[in-house]
């Protein structure tokens, strides 16, 4: 069914179709004298076409959700990197003491010092998993299910052993970034991130307590974050596809990457919002990636509008909106150019044009239109 916008513009053009076509619903008044030749009507075709509604609604360009980065070590922060820089694995990302913390990409943090030959747990496989990465030999390892260690432990899924060749590689990783080959890695040596980072915002100086709030952290890629209704979120998923108008006009394509969860804001009571009006609607963050990043040009935030694609029709006969005549009887139909109505069914109404099918509506049959 058209929306509220499509119906107000249909029975505009029936009222202007009516009042043009008073010989098909009135005929000449009785005793009126003849007018003159009324001039040819205006004409259109039926096409065959794709069509498709959308909702717009605004977004935020960035670097999607930020993180407060923290220092772990108890010393005083010697350097710091500027905003805007992108740190990978095994990059410093800041220096305590003028010591390098260094970079892991992974998905839990160092919780112990990995200081003895036979520690097992998940933080030694983020050690040999990073330095493996990073292109250094850290041996071969034991298949989970087996034992290992002095006392032996049983080694789990996603665990790894702190094995003579892993410390022996350790040693040659420390060497590399210039400190004291001690082969034993603590806390405060690396941070965690999923991935490379971008820092944002810095909020430490030089001399800080390394226990201080340094910088925030961010996604190195510009996405773009969209707010939906909560009740919206079952017409979403990931890898939808949609359009992104950026600032300046232009547009690319987008594709969803991670739908919310958790609804946030809105009143989670029951009753009505703040000063006996409804309540607002809870929300659920939508965060869209950028086909084409090179659009954003320079901006690093702004305002965008994101184009969702609502309902679709490929390969229908359509026709102007303006074309649609009411019948009497109801329903509609299509008048062609020698008086003759042609019943029709009408479909999704998008762009101005209106789905049309009946017998006898065919691709490129021309139909009077009142405009």
């Amino acid at each position: 069914m058209p929306g509220k916008a499509a119906k107000i513009a249909l029975a505009a053009a029936l009222v202007v179709v009516a009042a043009g076509a008073g010989v098909w619903w009135f005929g000449d008044a009785p005793g009126r004298p003849s007018a003159a030749a009324p001039a040819a009507p205006s004409t259109t075709q039926v096409r065959r076409t794709d069509l498709s509604t959308s909702t717009s609604t605004a977004g935020t360009l960035g670097y999607g959700d930020t993180r407060m980065l923290k220092g772990t070590s108890s010393g005083v922060v010697t350097w710091l990197p500027a905003t805007g820089t992108t740190v990978s694995r095994g990059e410093q990302v800041y220096r305590v003491d003028d010591k390098p913390v260094t970079l892991f990409v992974g998905g839990i943090p160092l919780y112990r010092k990995l200081d003895a030959a036979g520690l097992v747990g998940k933080d030694v496989k983020l050690v040999a998993d990073n330095l493996a990465a990073l292109g250094y030999v850290i041996g071969a390892q034991p298949r989970a299910g087996t034992s290992a260690g002095s006392p032996p432990v049983k080694v789990g899924v996603g665990e790894a052993v702190l094995t003579q060749p892993l410390i022996e590689a350790v040693k040659r990783w420390q060497t590399a970034n210039g400190e004291a080959a001690t082969g034993v890695v603590d806390v405060a040596d690396v941070v965690v991130f999923g991935g490379p980072v971008r820092v944002g915002t810095i909020h430490a100086q030089l001399g800080d307590p390394a226990t201080n709030p340094l910088f925030e952290v961010s996604a190195t890629t510009r996405s773009v974050t969209v707010q939906i209704d909560a009740a919206d979120v079952g017409s979403h998923k990931t890898g939808d596809k949609l359009t992104v108008t950026m600032p300046d006009g232009s547009t690319t394509g987008g594709t969803v990457g991670s739908v919310g969860a958790t609804a946030k804001g809105g009143d989670q009571s029951a009753g009505s919002g703040s000063g006996g009006g409804p309540a607002a609607a809870q929300q659920v963050q939508l965060v869209v990636s950028l086909d084409d990043p090179a659009k954003a040009g320079a901006l690093d935030a702004a305002s965008v509008q994101v184009v969702f694609p609502s309902a679709s029709r490929n390969g229908v006969l359509a026709v102007a909106v303006g074309a649609l005549l009411a019948v009497k009887q109801g329903g509609y139909a299509l008048q062609r150019p020698g008086g003759a109505l042609v019943p029709v069914t009408t479909g999704l109404f998008a762009q101005g044009l209106v789905e049309v099918s009946g017998a006898g509506v065919t691709d490129g049959m021309t139909v009077v239109t009142a405009s």
